[in-house]
């Protein structure tokens, strides 16, 4: 497990590389009047158990990114089966801290790290896509403030201009998102439940069939297939949003991944869904503020 004083050290590294902080994305620093609230299988998740997932697969990270491997997977293991209540206090400090870390090693150190799990996944995950049936892991996040269509936008222009620290802040199992042109992201992430980070790259343009129902009542939405670096499809995306009467905006987040895959994959994938999406409209709606 990385001690607090060696995680730290590895940020105190990157402090004099003259790298740009932006505003913290968490809601009670950047946006304190945000209420957020995740719903996985229509059962409410307080934003606190939201934050302490993210503080496990902080540490996680931290490891994985400190160590070969095996270490990190030794610590993958334990954060999987570990239903502690983790210290979430410090949780907007190491968020920023761990970005750090990725943007000043770089994305070739970063390749260069990931090479031995793509090695295992990328063949895996063209395996597990061959019969192409999908199913579904999904989870809602409702935000009292903000509009469907304003933060969709938010999200466009983020991926469109390549900004890399609002991706990967989003969750600490981002390792890598680089827009090669508009409405593209080439993406090596932990998905929810596996051990070892996938690669994929998705085209919001490239979208038909996408494996997830249109819902009417979310008139805002983004879609793509994810496929590997051979074109295969291995998975996909439909974000649909709308407007609450109310005031604020529902996301309904979806991915499609291969029916053969563990069910554990699918119920994992919906803490990382809530993760990083909670993270997301904390960005957008501080960045209407400032």
């Amino acid at each position: 497990m990385l001690s607090r004083r060696r995680f730290v050290t590895m940020a105190a590294v990157t402090t004099g590389l003259g790298l740009t902080r932006t505003p913290l994305s968490d809601a009670s620093a950047a946006t304190p009047a945000l209420d957020l609230t995740a719903s996985i299988d229509g059962r409410a998740i307080d934003r606190t158990a939201v934050l302490q997932w993210e503080a496990r697969r902080l540490r996680v990270a931290a490891e994985r990114l400190s160590h070969h491997l095996p270490a990190g997977l030794t610590t993958e293991l334990g954060s999987l089966l570990d239903d502690s209540s983790p210290d979430i206090t410090t949780v907007p400090q190491d968020r920023e801290r761990l970005v750090d870390v990725k943007l000043s090693l770089g994305q070739e150190e970063i390749r260069d790290r990931m090479a031995p799990d793509l090695a295992i996944t990328t063949p895996m995950s063209t395996l597990a896509a061959a019969a192409n049936e999908w199913s579904t892991s999904s989870c809602e996040i409702s935000a009292s403030i903000g509009t469907a269509q304003g933060f969709l936008g938010w999200f466009n222009g983020c991926m469109d201009r390549n900004d890399e620290r609002a991706m990967l802040i989003a969750n600490p199992d981002h390792y890598l998102i680089d827009s090669p042109r508009p409405g593209a992201q080439e993406v090596i992430e932990v998905t929810g439940g596996a051990l070892l980070a996938a690669r994929f790259l998705i085209d919001y343009s490239d979208n038909a069939g996408v494996p997830i129902a249109r819902d009417p009542l979310f008139p805002v939405q983004t879609s793509g297939w994810a496929r590997s670096g051979e074109g295969t499809k291995i998975g996909g995306v439909r974000h649909q949003f709308r407007d609450n009467p109310q005031g604020g905006f529902t996301a309904k987040l979806a991915v499609a991944f291969p029916a053969t895959l563990p069910p554990r994959m699918f119920s994992e994938h919906q803490w990382h869904l809530a993760c990083e999406f909670s993270n997301w409209v904390s960005g957008y709606v501080a960045s209407t503020r400032t």
